[in-house]
């Protein structure tokens, strides 16, 4: 995230000549979440996360909250569509200040705010537990929340809580979509003969989900799907769909989607 090559790209767009149109991050922000500092992998990314969210049921009316929203490719691209308003949580401090001062100052109804988690992977000296974090907002708040690769990035204790939350904070009627890496039958087999789009070596000690990295185990986490289901069944929601992403025969981010809502 630090290259200084990319901290030059994020100067020079700073002149008038070289800034790119629009809402654009700086060229460092957009190579850590996308790996390509280019401005196209950045619109293009808008584009993918609008469309995902309205295929899910995304209403002009709708409260949404955004889980992982990263550098704001989702409201940047629903800038012109949500009618209600928005807000995202971020466990990066530097993306979420881009967002506030970008779009929050141009767009008051979405609002950022950093929760300042632990791990290995993104953020070592956070300091608190994914598996006690409350989110900020009140019970019932939302019609729509939205997970995108956050869940492939934590353990099996904090993605249960983290389904707690999301029961508690979703509307009657209201639907969460989150993304997996989901482990059954026939994608752990796919992990064992090394078909997946990641290797994931190492089981966790629960022994509910695999990772790719033993030193910075958030890294990618794929995780056991009956757990998962458990889960969403414990915390009152019910599964209306799970589409499955190609991610066991090597397509790369390809993710498993759960779409749930509260029974």
């Amino acid at each position: 995230m630090k290259d200084p090559s990319y901290r030059l790209i994020s100067a020079v767009e700073r002149f008038p000549l070289w800034r790119p149109h629009g809402l654009v991050p700086p060229a460092h922000l957009r190579f850590y979440y996308y790996r390509s500092w280019h401005v196209s992998a950045f619109s293009a990314a808008c584009k993918r996360a609008r469309v995902e969210a309205l295929h899910h049921g995304l209403a002009p009316e709708h409260r949404v909250l955004d889980i992982g929203s990263g550098i704001g490719n989702l409201p940047i691209g629903l800038l012109g569509y949500l009618r209600d308003s928005y807000e995202g949580v971020e466990i990066h401090p530097e993306a979420v200040a881009w967002c506030q001062i970008a779009i929050t100052s141009k767009h008051p109804r979405f609002r950022f705010h950093h929760a300042d988690l632990s791990s290995q992977a993104y953020n070592r000296g956070g300091l608190t537990d994914a598996a006690k974090y409350r989110f900020p907002f009140s019970d019932r708040d939302f019609d729509f929340i939205i997970l995108a690769s956050v869940f492939t990035h934590m353990l099996p204790d904090g993605v249960a809580h983290y389904i707690d939350e999301i029961a508690r904070l979703l509307r009657p009627g209201g639907v969460s979509v989150a993304s997996y890496f989901l482990l059954n039958d026939s994608t752990s087999l796919s992990v064992q003969d090394g078909y997946s789009f990641l290797p994931f070596p190492y089981l966790h000690t629960s022994g509910l989900a695999r990772m790719n990295s033993l030193a910075t185990p958030e890294a990618a986490v794929a995780i056991d799907e009956t757990f998962v289901r458990r889960a969403y069944e414990s915390a009152g929601l019910r599964v209306l769909n799970i589409r499955r992403g190609g991610w066991p025969t090597g397509v790369a981010d390809d993710q498993d989607v759960i779409t749930a809502t509260p029974r």
